[in-house]
């Protein structure tokens, strides 16, 4: 039996976008055994149920930025029959952007690049099972919009300001209460259990649920408002009516997946995006999902 290892050395988005790879590389060769080896941590159970993987492992000694010590030892000691003729692939973005140039291109199209496989979407690839439906209903009970409000590469201000990517915790405030004078409209934050959290009877807090959890709420949002982060790649991948808060310090190339049906970007410094009018979109966005 062929067989294709991928290593996955990235944090959540990234994750996500090597996703278009593996599917065409499957279209390519379906006959081929696929093994995504990647980090222990919870995010990573976004691959699970993934059509184009056979088999998810998942590893204590990898890091969100590469393996400590990557040698032939530590391959030979993962729990797979490399005598098989097996292709190993290592998906790590430090290996390819290494151009202004090449870092204007959406992080699936960088990834596809530096494995010779080429793609014919940016999509990434996610399943959200029935079990995951149910679960993600039992936290809501009418219309709602999603907040993620959070970014991990994010760095601060020159101006020291906070944080490029943040949009101030006052707009969000604003925001919520918008959503809430609409009528019936719940307002859910979500991210990890380690991310901030705004203490306010406007919007309810959903930190630290698992991720394909999360991928459902997201998917039967009214709208998810959210900054370039990964739960921003996990919307395009369920097709999530989204409005995006995008900073310019990443290019706005990166922003959505072609195909995305219902998607508004605000592209620019969050600083100067007002209240009002990420407003006007959330509500349009909104009012066109409930038709």
């Amino acid at each position: 039996m062929k067989k294709a290892i991928f290593l996955g050395f990235n944090a959540l988005g990234d994750t996500l976008c090597t996703t278009p790879v593996i599917r065409a590389f499957k279209a390519a060769n379906p006959d081929t055994f696929i093994v995504y080896l990647v980090q222990n941590a919870t995010f990573c159970r976004v691959l699970e149920g993934n059509p184009d993987i056979d088999l998810v492992l998942y590893n204590e000694t990898m890091y969100i930025y590469g393996l400590t010590k990557f040698d032939q030892q530590w391959l030979m000691s993962l729990p797979l029959d490399l005598k098989e003729t097996t292709n190993l692939y290592r998906f790590d973005l430090r290996l390819y952007c290494t151009s202004m140039d090449v870092f204007q291109e959406h992080i699936s199209v960088g990834f596809s690049k530096l494995l010779g496989i080429p793609i014919n979407s940016t999509r990434p690839v996610v399943v959200v099972n029935a079990e995951e439906q149910r679960q993600a209903r039992s936290f809501v009970s009418k219309p709602y919009v999603v907040f993620s409000m959070h970014s991990i590469a994010n760095p601060e201000r020159t101006d020291g300001q906070g944080h490029v990517k943040d949009w101030p915790w006052e707009n969000w405030l604003c925001l919520a209460k918008q959503i809430r004078s609409w009528g019936d409209f719940d307002v859910i934050a979500v991210g990890s259990e380690k991310d901030a959290q705004i203490l306010t009877p406007l919007m309810r807090n959903l930190y630290g649920l698992p991720i394909k959890v999360v991928a459902a709420l997201l998917q039967n949002a009214a709208c998810v408002v959210t900054l370039e982060n990964g739960l921003a790649h996990l919307a395009a991948a369920v097709d999530a009516p989204t409005v995006q808060i995008y900073s310019d310090i990443v290019p706005l190339g990166w922003a959505k997946p072609a195909d995305a049906s219902c998607w508004k970007v605000f592209y620019g410094d969050p600083q100067k995006m007002s209240c009002q009018e990420v407003g006007a979109a959330v509500k349009e966005i909104a009012e066109r999902r409930a038709l």
